[in-house]
């Protein structure tokens, strides 16, 4: 028996959006369809609720504004101060690429920074040209917000880095949302045979209302080792639904870490295939939440192939009445023999009011495995606090000391010594703590 799909006043305000934005989007024809293809999904489907399994948690439907309109263009100078102040990671040296509100803008970026051994384009350029090619993996096929990021997809960069090479230099892809609106982006990011780099995506947003739809490929070639990091800052009235995808060859190396600080309504969901043997995936993460906050980490991982190892360790701090969702999945196809498949999440909460929701799953299709999974939730140590009491440490400043050490464990799963010093001081100077 099929369920059939209410429409509320968001879904019919998203339609408006729709229909009236695609004779402005970039793409050649062929891609013109794929849009017309994603929109049918869309109006098939609805924005997701809890209805809908992989949404259980996290009801969009019920979130979304009624009155949507694409983000604009806006004053330079506001660009400007959101510039300067968009650095997560102090005295880390990176190239930057920019985009506001789903543009990218080169003369913003650090593009003589970027080495000659890494090509970048904009993808509004190659919609237009027709070399843009979509090619999510399986497990992502059907995604409504991948979907809907098809249907309105502004622009992003695309990123690749030449066989062999070794890019010193990590590069961020900053994208930063004023003034309100609605915006999509998408980039991809692919590594040739033995290449390696560092990749940073961050999120800043001033606190207008706006709603994001970002999506990021990376495509780690035989031998190649990727290191990502996924910052998000966003505004306190933002809704941003991310997705990330990952597949990865042979002998690869993935590190993947999320820290996510702002927002009303933010879901990171990731899905991530392995195709070649003897490759290693590790995705990390912190979320530190208050206020209404809803946070969703949505993990997907599909060991397609045999002798490879998968590791997802995420923590939450929640106060106030925020809520923290945990979503892991395992899948173990018939011929993945010798995989180790290895998830735990754990959530502090701060206060009586706030929520925490998790699902693991696991899906095991072979025999020779060994995967597992964990969750733990609860209050800060009274016995700890005791410790810090006893030795003239205040209330509060003892909470967020023993706050910064359950949050550090996570950050210190990072192998770039830089990247876990920087930030350790971002998460201390969120809680007002000296680092």
């Amino acid at each position: 028996m099929s369920l059939s799909v209410v429409k509320m006043p968001s879904d019919e305000a998203l339609e408006i959006v729709l229909k009236n934005a695609q004779s402005d989007l970039p793409g050649d024809s062929d891609f013109a369809s794929l849009r017309a293809s994603a929109i049918a999904q869309f109006e098939s489907a609805g924005l997701p609720n809890k209805r809908v399994e992989e949404w259980k948690y996290s009801d969009l439907k019920r979130i979304m504004p009624v009155d949507l309109a694409l983000a604009g263009p806006v004053d330079e100078a506001a660009i400007a101060e959101r510039l300067a102040k968009a650095r997560m990671l102090n005295d880390v040296d990176r190239a930057r690429l920019v985009l506001v509100n789903g543009t990218y803008r080169a003369d913003l970026s650090d593009l003589d920074a970027i080495s000659d051994q890494v090509s970048i384009r904009s993808v509004s350029e190659a919609l237009q040209s027709g070399s843009f090619i979509l090619d999510d993996p399986a497990i992502a096929k059907g995604d409504i917000a991948l979907s809907l990021n098809t249907a309105l997809l502004q622009d992003g960069v695309m990123i690749d880095v030449a066989q062999g090479a070794t890019i010193k230099m990590p590069i961020e892809i900053c994208n930063i949302m004023l003034g309100g609106g609605l915006a999509t982006v998408r980039s991809r990011v692919v590594l040739g045979k033995g290449a390696s780099a560092s990749i940073i995506e961050s999120y800043i947003g001033d606190d207008a209302s706006y709603q994001l739809n970002s999506a990021i490929d990376y495509r780690v070639g035989d031998e190649a080792t990727l290191h990502a990091l996924r910052l998000l800052r966003d505004g306190a009235d933002a809704i941003h639904v991310g997705t990330t995808t990952a597949t990865l060859g042979a002998k690869t190396k993935l590190e993947h870490f999320t820290m996510s600080t702002g927002g009303k309504f933010v879901r990171s969901q990731a899905f991530v295939r392995f195709n070649g043997e003897f490759s290693d995936a590790e995705l990390y993460g912190t979320t530190i939440l208050d206020g209404q906050q809803h946070s969703d980490i949505t993990l997907t991982v599909d060991h397609a192939v045999p002798n490879c190892n998968s590791k997802e360790q995420y923590r939450t701090v929640m106060d106030d009445r925020a809520e923290s969702v945990f979503q892991g999945k395992i899948i173990v196809q018939p011929i993945a023999q010798k995989t180790d498949g290895q998830m735990m999440s754990q959530a502090l909460l701060l206060s009586e009011d706030a929520a925490f929701f998790n699902k693991p799953e696991l899906e095991i299709f072979a025999d020779d495995v060994q995967c597992a999974h964990g969750a733990t939730c609860g209050e800060l140590d009274e016995d700890l606090l005791f410790y810090l009491r006893a030795r003239g440490i205040p209330m509060d400043l003892a909470k967020k000391m023993l706050v910064l050490a359950f949050l550090a464990e996570a950050v210190e799963n990072v192998s770039n010594d830089q990247f876990v010093e920087a930030l350790e001081a971002y998460i201390a100077d969120r809680l007002g703590v000296d680092h």
